[in-house]
């Protein structure tokens, strides 16, 4: 049964000849519907029912608007036509209404039956196809029939162009009034949707409400939030809701998925269906959603996260409009995930540097530009005896300085508004004793604004304890070793010369057999007494008791000594010695005894280390400073060996002791002398090929040298 069979009986139309006053209060009762019509929808029925005044005499009246993705018409408002569903749809190339689309002109069939693409709505009669045009352009068609073949007129079609003329004006008042209250709206959701993200700081419930509020925005299934990992390059979902899986946790590469995209290319994008788009993740194969829309969440051009937002209506498809307010929403949203992410972060370093100071062994105390105590940590308490209450709000100096060391605390505080400071004194508990502390007292600044300073207190009375206790011993036994020495020199010289002198004589009577045990005896005692001098410097260094000889003196003459007292080692081993002076390298003062006795332990060692090979001494300047170098072509060593060359009493390693001999006192002995007189040592050195040593010593050394080299 057709739509024509099933309508009411046809009302006649009022012969032409109707009362023009009639007529008039019927268009004036139209005019007035159209205008006074609250929003589109309105337009379109008091359009229909104006028209269907009896006065006016139309009778089949239909209001179809143009949809602009399908190209359907879709039927708004109708009358006499009780058996249309509601938003009916005429497909593109269907029926005569589409002329009126196309070209935005009135057409009119005076006899439907005849037209071809005629939509069968009637058995037979005739037709008038109006345009509706809205901002600038054709949005839709009233559709006007009659029963009656040629029905209609050129008066018939003033009136309805009129109607059309006048609904179209309406119809444009109205999409403007409802875009500014969805504007209004839209304006009223993003000022509570802000005021709602910056509510609250913690991340996880930024994060839900960021979506919450996006999913109602939108008007929306559900959707999803990730957030940007800088260090992995990769999305971290962090909010899910309604998207058919629980996705919280997913990772996503840039690239990969719908915010994997945006989040690759920083532009938004719309997906109609998902299931038939090619750049899903397989991680995202099981959902139910039909459609998406993403966007990435940026400040500026940085990166913060996505959001996706999905709808299950395949009927529902994301526009510009939609796209428009995710826009909008999306970086009131970045803005917010980001002073949450910021807050957290900071959230989380002031517990653990609460954590921390509550904990440590160290007393630790914070003040404020007033040298008011503004906290302390467990520490503190036990070390001086001073709850936090206690503390809280007293001048620090006042609290755990005395008289004697008031002026050194206060000198401290004052210091570490400003600078770092370090150092070692006594403070006050809170029963009258005094503590050893060293102190440590650093500026607290954020930004640009000092706000304070912190103090560290490590409670040292132990530490000195066992220091001087120490130093105690190590004087003694100088003390014990320099007798000792002494007591030893004397015999050790008796018995040199008397073997020197004996040696003479066996010569002298031809006993040539007891020269080799004679010479045994006095090389074995030189030696023992170069030994004994090495401890006694030890030990006079060690006491802080060796003095200085300054002089003026030639350096190459002093090099031609020490060449002349070492050549005798060279030889032993098979070695060759070179030497190398710089021209500008003339006179230097210093304790020329010193440098004499440094190289020649250094040119020993080297001669010890090397045979066959080559043992090399170079003096350069540079400035006011000269350059001793001393190399060779021996065993070298490895960095564990370096490591504890300059101990004394150590060697490289034991074996060396066993294969090379020495006492390891030597070059200890060498790095004290030359730190003694403002200088340096350093070495370098290979296993298998080689070492080298370098001394530099200022050329003029300063009276009152450098710190003791204790």
């Amino acid at each position: 049964m057709t739509m024509s069979q099933r309508r009411r009986p046809t009302r006649r139309r009022p012969p032409r000849e109707r009362s023009v006053a009639r007529r008039q209060a019927a268009l004036l009762r139209l005019t007035t519907g159209i205008a006074a019509a609250r929003d589109e929808a309105e337009v379109y029925q008091s359009m229909v029912r104006g028209l269907h005044d009896e006065a006016l005499g139309y009778d089949f009246l239909g209001v179809f608007l143009l949809d602009d993705q399908t190209g359907d018409r879709v039927l708004k408002a109708s009358i006499g036509w009780p058996d249309a569903p509601e938003q009916l749809r005429v497909h593109a190339g269907e029926g005569l209404s589409e002329r009126a689309l196309r070209d935005g002109e009135l057409h009119y069939t005076p006899n439907v039956t005849r037209a071809p693409g005629y939509f069968p709505s009637l058995a037979s009669g005739s037709e008038a196809d109006v345009p509706l045009r809205a901002d600038g352009r054709t949005i839709g068609v009233l559709v006007v029939e009659s029963e009656q073949p040629d029905a209609f007129g050129a008066d018939d079609f003033e009136i309805l162009r009129a109607a059309a003329n006048q609904a179209s004006i309406a119809i444009g008042r109205a999409r403007l009034l409802a875009a500014e209250r969805q504007r209004a709206d839209e304006h009223t959701a993003l000022v509570e949707t802000m005021a709602a993200l910056s509510s609250d700081l913690e991340l996880p419930r930024v994060l839900q409400t960021v979506l919450e509020r996006a999913v109602t925005l939108l008007g929306v299934t559900g959707g999803e939030v990730a957030i940007y990992e800088e260090e992995s390059q990769a999305l971290v979902v962090a909010a899910s809701q309604h998207i058919g899986k629980e996705s919280t946790g997913t990772r996503l590469r840039l690239g990969e998925g719908a915010m994997g995209t945006v989040a690759r290319t920083l532009e938004p994008l719309i997906i109609p269906s998902y299931h038939e788009w090619l750049g899903q993740s397989p991680q995202y194969a099981d959902v139910t959603v039909h459609s998406v829309m993403a966007a990435p969440l940026l400040i500026g051009r940085r990166l913060v996260g996505a959001i996706a937002t999905v709808h299950s209506d395949p009927a529902r498809v994301f526009g510009p409009e939609d796209l428009r307010r995710l826009n909008m929403f999306a970086p009131q949203a970045a803005v917010a995930i980001e002073n949450a992410r910021l807050y957290s972060a900071v959230e989380r370093q002031r517990q653990y540097f609460e954590t921390l100071v509550f904990n440590s062994p160290v007393a630790i105390v914070t003040l404020d530009l007033e040298h008011r105590i503004v906290s302390c940590n467990p520490a503190f308490e036990r070390l001086f005896g001073y709850t936090q209450a206690e503390a809280r709000g007293r001048n620090l100096d006042d609290l755990i300085a005395d008289e004697a060391t008031r002026s050194e605390a206060v000198g401290y505080t004052r210091t570490a508004l400003d600078r770092p400071v370090h150092g070692m004194g006594r403070r006050r508990r809170q029963d009258g004793t005094l503590v050893d502390v060293e102190v440590l007292g650093v500026p607290v600044v954020l930004g640009a604004e000092r706000i304070g300073l912190m103090g560290l207190y490590h409670d040292i009375s132990e530490l000195l304890k066992a220091r001087r206790a120490a130093e105690a011993a190590n004087s003694a036994k100088s003390q014990f070793l320099a007798s000792m020495s002494h007591e030893l020199r004397t015999p050790l010289n008796a018995i040199i010369g008397y073997s020197e002198m004996l040696q003479e004589q066996v010569q002298e009577r031809g006993e040539v057999e007891l020269t080799s045990d004679l010479g045994k005896i006095h090389t074995a005692g030189k030696h023992l007494l170069a030994l004994i001098n090495d401890i006694l410097d030890l030990s006079k260094i060690e006491a802080g008791k060796m003095e200085l000889y300054l002089e003026t003196f030639d350096v190459p003459a002093m090099l031609r000594d020490v060449v002349t007292t070492v050549a005798p080692l060279v030889e032993r081993n098979g070695n060759q010695l070179q030497v190398a002076c710089a021209d500008d390298v003339r006179a230097m003062q210093a304790d020329l005894t010193k440098v004499r006795q440094m190289l020649f332990n250094l040119l020993s060692n080297a001669c010890k280390f090397t045979r066959a090979g080559t043992v090399t001494l170079g003096v350069t300047r540079e400035d006011q400073v000269l350059v001793f170098r001393v190399s060779d072509t021996g065993v070298g060593m490895t960095s564990e060996q370096l490591g504890r060359l300059f101990q004394a009493f150590s060697q490289a390693e034991a074996s060396t002791a066993r294969r090379y001999g020495g006492t390891g006192l030597g070059l200890a002995i060498t790095k004290r002398f030359c730190e003694m007189m403002g200088g340096e040592i350093r070495v370098e050195s290979t296993p298998g090929k080689g070492s080298a040593f370098t001394i530099r010593l200022p050329v003029v050394v300063p009276t009152a040298p450098p710190a003791s080299s204790r």
